[in-house]
């Protein structure tokens, strides 16, 4: 059986034929297309906390063996659907990247939140290990404070989550090393 349907939108009437089969299709095509895309990760690395030096615990070692990249960090950072980390931090050195002529430099690099502290200088005030600790579960690096930010290395301590989404950690391992590698270079 084939049935026709109009779809009407921005004034303009476009026919649709369909066949009773593929409404199925379509269906479960729209079924199967996962919402987590970015490349969310369900591998959490584990990890041994030690006494940090500015904070009570650090993870000294880096996640994956091996140092980050800083010019990937920024890319996760910017990212709107993964690190993100200015939609509530304002980094000075990122802004400036910002070109107000340019509409694709603002949106990537622009408009920084301003509800959470400036992560200038961030790298003067924690180790290297005490960063890697905020990235991956600020609640443990901070646990007198109720912060909002969300640990970027866990599949756990997330509420309402996309069912495609559950149990997958916003940052891979190599990805929280190479955000660890980029707050290094926000040093006073």
């Amino acid at each position: 059986m084939t049935r026709a349907r109009k779809v009407i939108g921005a004034g303009l009437a476009i026919a649709v034929v369909m066949t009773a089969g593929s409404s199925l299709a379509l269906a479960q095509a729209k079924k199967k297309k996962s919402k987590c895309k970015d490349g969310e990760t369900t591998e959490i690395a584990s990890y041994d906390l030690s006494k940090g030096e500015n904070l009570d615990f650090q993870i000294a070692k880096p996640l994956n063996g091996k140092p980050g990249d800083a010019k990937t960090g920024l890319k996760w950072m910017v990212h709107r659907r993964l690190g993100n980390c200015i939609a509530c931090h304002e980094v000075s050195k990122i802004l400036a990247k910002a070109k107000p002529s340019d509409l694709n430099s603002l949106k990537k690099y622009g408009f920084h939140g301003k509800i959470a502290p400036t992560l200038d200088g961030v790298a003067s005030r924690y180790t290297e290990g005490e960063l890697r600790l905020i990235v991956v579960n600020p609640k443990k690096a901070f646990p007198d404070v109720n912060t909002i930010m969300p640990s970027f290395h866990s599949a756990s301590d997330f509420h309402a989550v996309i069912g495609d989404c559950k149990d997958h950690a916003i940052l891979s391992a190599d990805r929280v090393e190479d955000v660890v590698a980029y707050l290094k270079t926000l040093k006073e």
